[in-house]
């Protein structure tokens, strides 16, 4: 009996040192420490502590309260990771919006198939969005888009061909580069009229994690050479994000804000990016989100973000199979 005590303490305290490590990595108790790796694998903690959850439930021992007491501190963090269903009457009048990292339309085979550009294509065709942001645009790839009267392309790198692009059914005004420094990635931006009101659209690829599946769990806690890439990739993304709010500080119209953040709602350039703004996952997303397999986890990395004032109607992740990343899309007015 006793060392049955024993085992189940050792058990419980592992529990404990877990749950505390998931409320650090997602911001639950401050930032006054910083865990970038475990920050993207918040999802898999969360998995393993509901799995010792449901343990100490059936064994029905008081080690399952603090599961909830984990949840109570960092409920309003969670949100951030899954979404309940909304239940609301959905309203579907506004302009539509879709953000899609089309990964150069499998420029270099990554899927088996010859027909990603077409099927692409015939994907938005079918979905009938307002207005598409692509990320990594491929322009030899890339297929007309015919039923898209206006286009604009922005290369990430001087005159290359990878880039960013919005289409849109809307005439597209005064559209400008965003360019980072030392880096392959980059966006843009451009302004268009709804009704009598200009809004401005930025398109925005933020630096690459570089993460595959070769890159392991194992890896990530015992490389050093793994831990100075991730933590190199995170500062670059930051400083990346207060390049841009710089510019944005510049606008005076509403802004609606298509990104592949390359790092997930946890990270500190989320928290920079979000601050001030409408995370449309967030206000009318269910489920996970996940826009990013790692892993087999699900990663949210692409998102939508708004000025505040703007009214998000409704949020979908499209659940196609055509890039590495999930399209994402939402309706909204501006009041």
């Amino acid at each position: 009996m006793k060392q049955k005590k024993i085992f189940i303490g050792i058990v419980a305290l592992f529990n404990a040192g877990l749950l505390f490590i998931q409320l650090l990595a997602m911001g639950s108790l401050g930032y006054w420490i910083e865990l970038p790796l475990f920050s993207l694998v918040v999802p898999l903690l969360f998995f393993i502590n509901l799995v010792f959850f449901i343990f100490w439930v059936v064994r029905f021992q008081w080690p399952l309260l603090l599961f909830i007491l984990a949840v109570t501190i960092g409920y309003d963090e969670l949100q951030l990771l899954y979404q309940f269903e909304d239940k609301g009457i959905r309203i579907e009048s506004g302009i539509s919006v879709m953000s899609y990292n089309v990964r150069s339309f499998n420029r270099f085979n990554w899927i088996d198939s010859k027909n990603i550009p077409a099927e692409i294509e015939g994907f938005i065709n079918k979905e009938q969005p307002d207005i598409v942001c692509f990320q990594e645009y491929a322009q030899n790839e890339a297929p007309d888009f015919e039923k898209y009267p206006y286009k604009i392309f922005k290369p990430y790198v001087g005159s290359g061909q990878i880039g960013s692009c919005i289409i849109s059914k809307f005439p597209l005004l005064n559209s400008k580069s965003i360019s980072f420094k030392e880096s392959k990635n980059g966006g843009m931006y451009t302004d268009f009229l709804w009704k009598k009101d200009t809004l401005r659209l930025y398109n925005v690829h933020f630096e690459s994690l570089r993460i595959d599946s070769k890159d392991t769990l194992i890896a990530a806690e015992y490389s050093q050479k793994f831990r100075r890439k991730i933590n190199e990739v995170f500062n670059i993304q930051n400083q990346q994000v207060a390049q841009f709010n710089d510019i944005k500080n510049l606008n005076e119209y509403p802004e609606i804000i298509c990104t592949d953040l390359n790092n997930n709602a946890f990270s500190k350039s989320y928290l920079n990016l979000s601050r001030g703004r409408k995370d449309s996952f967030l206000e009318k997303g269910e489920g996970f989100g996940a826009t990013y397999n790692f892993l087999k986890f699900p990663l949210r990395i692409d998102f939508i973000m708004s000025s505040p004032k703007i009214n998000i109607l409704s949020y979908k992740t499209h659940k196609v199979n055509l890039s590495d990343h999930k399209p994402i899309s939402i309706i909204f007015q501006n009041p």
